[in-house]
């Protein structure tokens, strides 16, 4: 057996070498896409769902079943996904 590893090491680097700003990738779909989601959920579909879940803990409430540490889950769960914007770009 022939040790292969100097010829894939130069491979590799050739074309590394030879990479052109021409074969950089296109990700404005992806982006695209990720911003389609990110409207979802913090927007109409996100403040239904939201309204849903305090309902839902309305309910338990209502009956005497209510998880305190669900219910604080909930709360807290809300409140991270709508300000998730702002803590991003606290960040950046």
């Amino acid at each position: 057996m022939t040790n292969r590893l100097p010829y894939r090491f130069l491979l590799a680097t050739s074309l590394v070498l030879s990479a052109l700003p021409v074969h950089a990738l296109d990700l404005s779909p992806i982006q695209s896409m990720l911003e389609t989601v990110e409207a979802a959920l913090t927007g109409g579909i996100g403040s239904s769902v939201a309204v849903l879940a305090v309902i839902g803990t309305g309910f338990l409430c209502m009956f005497g079943r209510l998880n305190w540490g669900w219910f604080a889950s909930v709360i807290i769960g809300i409140v991270l996904i709508f300000s998730a914007g702002t803590i991003v770009e606290g960040f950046t």
